[in-house]
């Protein structure tokens, strides 16, 4: 029993199945993490690990292992009275050079840095490519939340014409109203019915469109919030993933530069040899044996001192880049703010307006309602007032959507936080 009590809550539980209810939110959260370009963002810091630990290899000591036999058809030879030489033709020597980094001038771990800060970017560019995808989702969230309110108003005037062609039927039946008016009723009705087949079925297409991009079961049957992007509050700074990435590159060339300059700063290193073989330094021995030699080298190409000058100019001219494009970037938000909060402003007040518009055609259709069934006008004066307050109706769905949409779109603009 208990087992089934378990079942049956999950049955009916949103993660089990088709979602009772979602919103705008939920949706973009979804949409995101579904998106295909998501992945790539794992392999970035994947690929950035193993580019850190190469560079950690540099500190590794050096190995070099030689190994040589050289047979020469003359050697020296001294002649010293009394002293007589006779050193062999060949020669062997195995050498183990071992070289260690002592100090680098700081390149390696600028060079880390540059990759922290590299897949830090392409991260970021991802998000700003998934952002993308917050469009897409809010235009079909609002397509769905206005074909739901079409199906809404057609149903409401199918449950109209319902009413209406009992009412007209008993009169038709009674001989106080003419055949011709009930079939112009039902002739509406049949419309009705075909504008709510392809009303459906849209509403299944966007459902299903929807369903793809964030990988869930929405169905036509799933309750849409009509909640903004957001949250129901305006937001009030720039929170975009563009903006993010432009101060990201700007680091980014930062530490390319300095780079550059730890690139210009002298090296040092410790070497050691260990050889085995004949002959040696000491070529009067000729017996194979070992020897070694050490060393400390500093090395300094100062050649490079000559490109900084270079690398700063490309530094200014790539930061000032970055600058235009922030400069490009905010005009283009504040001109869509501005088209968003003008169009806030106006639904505010066209709504307002709606409800006095809708008021009174319903007043007028139940009007125009009795005196259909009293016989004083015809059905297609009564279907024009009906069709007329059902379009009051719809437009005021339609005006209350378009204020949603520009609120998401205003938000949108700023840039998601929770996205």
């Amino acid at each position: 029993m208990r087992f089934l009590i378990v079942l049956l809550a999950f049955s009916t539980s949103p993660m089990w199945g088709q979602l009772n209810s979602i919103n705008l939110d939920s949706c973009l959260r979804w949409a995101s993490l579904n998106y295909p370009i998501y992945r790539q963002s794992d392999l970035y810091k994947a690929q950035m690990v193993m580019n850190v630990q190469g560079i950690r290899e540099a500190w590794l000591p050096k190995l070099n292992l030689s190994i040589q036999g050289t047979y020469q058809s003359e050697v020296v030879q001294f002649n010293i009275p009394g002293f007589t030489t006779n050193f062999p033709h060949d020669s062997y020597l195995g050498s183990l050079a071992v070289e260690q980094l002592l100090f680098d001038g700081g390149i390696s771990k600028r060079q880390r840095q540059l990759e922290l800060l590299n897949s830090d970017i392409e991260v970021q560019k991802n998000k700003v490519e998934i952002y993308r995808v917050v469009d897409r989702v809010n235009q079909i969230y609002m397509a769905v939340l206005l074909s739901k309110a079409n199906l809404a108003m057609l149903e409401l005037l199918q449950d109209n014409l319902m009413k209406r062609s009992v009412n007209v039927a008993v009169s038709v039946t009674n001989g106080l109203m003419l055949q011709t008016q009930l079939d112009e009723i039902e002739v509406e009705m049949l419309k009705t019915r075909q504008q709510m087949i392809e009303a459906k079925e849209n509403l299944n297409g966007l459902c299903s469109s929807l369903s793809i991009m964030t990988g869930k079961t929405i169905t036509a049957t799933t309750e849409f919030i009509a909640s903004p992007a957001g949250g129901n509050t305006l937001l009030m700074s720039n929170m975009r993933p563009e903006s993010t990435l432009l101060l990201m590159q700007e680091g980014f060339l930062s530490e390319k530069y300095k780079l550059a300059t730890n690139l210009a700063m002298p090296k040092l290193y410790v070497n050691m040899v260990g050889n085995y073989g004949r002959p040696g330094p000491n070529f009067i021995n000729q017996d194979l044996r070992l020897f070694g030699s050490g060393s400390l080298a500093l090395r300094w190409n100062i050649s490079t001192l000559y490109g900084l000058n270079r690398e700063k100019q490309r530094f200014d001219i790539s930061r000032k880049m970055i600058e235009i494009q922030r400069d490009q970037l905010n005009q283009n938000m504040e001109t869509s703010l501005a088209t968003h909060s003008s169009l806030l402003n106006a639904m505010d007040q066209v709504l307002q307006l709606d409800d006095a518009i809708v008021q009174k055609k319903t007043e007028i259709a139940a009007v125009s309602a009795n005196q259909l069934e009293n016989g004083k006008i015809t059905a297609t004066v009564y279907l024009l007032q009906l069709n007329d307050e059902m379009a009051a109706r719809l437009n005021r769905k339609l005006h209350e959507i378009k204020r949603l949409n520009a609120w998401s779109n205003y938000n949108i603009t700023l840039g998601l936080v929770n996205f």
